[in-house]
């Protein structure tokens, strides 16, 4: 993909032909980019009926707003143009994925929810200790009223795609597309000397070969493959220039042909197909595999694979059948791997950018399959609520926005000015996203783009844990576990910025109810004494019994007394002796109090009722799902205690009408 800019566009989007290689995954030509005048505009007067929801994950304003000024981000300056728009909406507390997520589409703040991270304890308290914890994403029953299960009390049909999946949703009459349930497995990378084969034998069938073939062998959960490294007679490139994948040592078993190609444009012709691999948990799953680098002397090779999901359960609609893209989830570009080193040296230690820009293709490769998934899922399927999910750009804001931003003392402006344009690409593949659902919007539907949080750069890491310790709060027995019986409070391991107290309703706890203010007390003193030098680690302690209630913190799944850090500092929640900061790499992160500005993010609303130019302000991500309700007609679901935003409706409604419709709140 080639990104280019002309006077009249300000933007626009060459793409590659479809793919030629043997087993390649086709890209087919999209025009959206070219044609956003074509985009339907918010008609006057009209009703909307219906109405498409984006939601980019972690998106910074600030990162935003400068993009939209370099005019590096047109779909999205086009829907603000039109729309209502807020750059400060407030996320909830802890500012995590899960928790933001389950408050956007209810309404309602993580106490209402049950969704207080992306992991949370246990309950009901007396049958768990504070050691324990559920996934916040699948495994946590979702407490309150989704925003499609009030549409369905309306009679509207929604389509959901890969919105993030919490227990216990009501989603009758909803299409939903879960691909993060799916993932069976971890990706992975193949090096000739990882992959040699000691026992090499006879091949049936070998595919033609001007140089002798040599065999590597490796395994993805079963699935043992066995690859060949040919010299194509077809191919002019001298040497070795062909890695061929089969199932088993037979010419006739080959089940993809990858030719090698350095990260960049035109590299999305060089993935397979999915090819079908069996997880170590015995399940059905699929991979992508691309060949970045193959050595003409066959001395070396570099091939990444995407990690194994298992098909996603599509209903035929019609004659419409889903391909297999679309069925096989990739969801993440290769992010981990990444991190680890495994792309090569990156450029914050010394690289030339080749692990950026391979890791950048994983990200590109990963919004393909998610644009292909929600292209034919809103083509395909009837829907009158159609929301659809990118992780995107909060995976690479991780990785990034510690070294963007300034008020850091490891800032660098050498080292930022060569990032920054990496960020800017995976911003501009989410705009490119939005381009495609804008394209596909009708003239009655309401247009939403959400986000869930923002982030703040990190170079230091406080373990609290520690300071626990010293204070005869926490205690580990003697293979260095929690002691529950000496343990009156904890930072647990599910890391969401908040504490646990070893109270007496749960199992194991010691801390009574008639001692709980005075713990309380003791730990707030403690916290806010800490120092890194001179200065302050905590700014504030919150009880989520008194603090509650407004902060819509706390609850039976929620924390006890919910901590703010200083910018720049993250929760490290290790038990084991060190000390008590650290300073690291920096990087990204979310998580705090949701006051803070660096954690505010965005939502803009565009079409039939809404007032364009519109600028927002006091919006909350409690306020979305009342007000997208309003705009299509629906009731507002069950829990919310969000607003609705009647300053974005392009007329001020009878709020009489519809007393059912409308937050109390106001």
């Amino acid at each position: 993909m080639i990104f280019t800019f002309n006077k009249r566009l300000n933007f626009s989007l060459k793409f590659s032909l479809w793919g030629r290689h043997s087993g390649a995954v086709q890209w087919p030509i999209t025009a959206f980019a070219l044609l956003l005048w074509c985009i339907p505009a918010a008609v006057g007067g009209q009703t909307a009926t219906r109405a498409i929801v984006l939601a980019w994950d972690g998106t910074v304003p600030d990162f935003a707003h400068a993009m939209l000024r370099a005019g590096k981000l047109p779909n999205l300056a086009k829907l603000i143009e039109g729309g209502a728009f807020a750059d400060d909406v407030i996320p909830v507390f802890p500012s995590k994925t899960a928790s933001g997520f389950a408050s956007l589409i209810t309404g309602a703040p993580p106490n209402i929810t049950g969704i207080s991270g992306n992991r949370v304890p246990r309950a009901p308290r007396d049958q768990f200790t504070i050691l324990e914890s559920l996934a916040g994403f699948s495994a946590a029953p979702l407490q309150a009223e989704s925003i499609w299960a009030a549409a369905r009390r309306a009679g509207k049909k929604s389509v959901v795609s890969h919105i993030p999946t919490f227990a216990g949703e009501l989603a009758e009459d909803t299409v939903r597309f879960s691909g993060y349930t799916l993932i069976a497995g971890r990706d992975g990378i193949v090096t000739k000397n990882a992959a040699r084969s000691t026992t090499p034998a006879p091949w049936r069938n070998s595919p033609p070969s001007a140089a002798l073939p040599i065999e590597i062998r490796f395994s993805i959960g079963k699935s043992k493959f066995f690859g060949l490294l040919i010299d194509d007679p077809h191919d002019d490139q001298a040497g070795y220039d062909t890695l061929v994948l089969a199932a088993a040592r037979d010419g006739d078993a080959i089940q993809a042909r990858l030719k090698p190609a350095p990260p960049g444009v035109g590299g999305e012709l060089f993935w397979s197909r999915p090819i079908a691999i069996k997880t170590a948990g015995n399940q059905d799953a699929k991979s992508y595999f691309r060949l970045f680098d193959l050595k003409p002397d066959g001395g070396d090779l570099f091939l990444y694979y995407t990690r194994p999901v298992r098909d996603l359960p599509l209903d035929a609609h019609g004659d419409a059948v889903a391909s297999p893209t679309v069925r096989t989830f990739v969801g993440n570009g290769a992010t981990i791997l990444f991190q680890q080193g495994a792309f090569g040296r990156t450029i914050p230690n010394g690289g030339s950018g080749n692990a950026e820009a391979r890791y950048l293709e994983t990200v590109a490769f990963a919004q393909h399959q998610l644009t292909e998934t929600h292209r034919w899922a809103i083509d395909n399927v009837p829907w009158d609520l159609f929301l659809a999910y990118t992780p995107f750009p909060d995976e690479a804001e991780h990785l990034w926005r510690g070294h963007l931003d300034t008020s850091l003392s490891t800032y660098r402006q050498d080292l930022a000015e060569r990032v920054r344009p990496l960020l800017e690409r995976v911003y501009r593949s989410s705009d490119d996203l939005l381009g495609l659902l804008l394209s596909k919007r009708p003239a009655d539907a309401v247009f939403a783009l959400v986000s869930d949080h923002g982030l703040q750069g990190i170079h230091k890491r406080v373990a609290l844990n520690q300071a626990l310790q010293q204070a005869d709060l926490l205690a580990l027995d003697a293979q260095g576990r929690v002691d529950l019986t000496r343990t009156k409070a904890l930072y647990p391991a599910i890391n969401n910025g908040y504490l646990l107290i070893n109270s007496k309703d749960r199992k194991g706890g010691i801390v009574g109810s008639d001692e709980r203010d005075e713990l309380i007390l003791k730990i707030r003193a403690l916290l806010l004494a800490l120092r890194d030098g001179e200065r302050p680690i905590v700014k504030s302690v919150y009880d989520a019994k008194t603090d509650g209630p407004d902060m819509g913190i706390g609850g039976e799944v929620g924390g006890d007394i919910y901590v703010e850090l200083a910018p720049g500092y993250d929760f490290d929640p290790r038990i084991a002796a060190g000390i008590l900061v650290s300073e690291t790499q920096p990087y990204g992160s979310h998580g705090a109090n949701p006051a803070q500005p660096a954690m505010h993010t965005l939502m803009v609303f565009n079409g039939p009722g809404v007032q364009a130019g519109q600028k927002l302000k006091n919006v909350r991500i409690i306020d979305f799902a009342p007000t997208l309700a309003w705009l299509v007609n629906f009731p507002k679901p069950k829990d919310a205690t969000g607003r609705v935003l009647f300053e974005a409706m392009a007329e001020q409604p009878d709020r009489e009408r519809s007393p059912e419709r409308i937050d109390a709140t106001p």
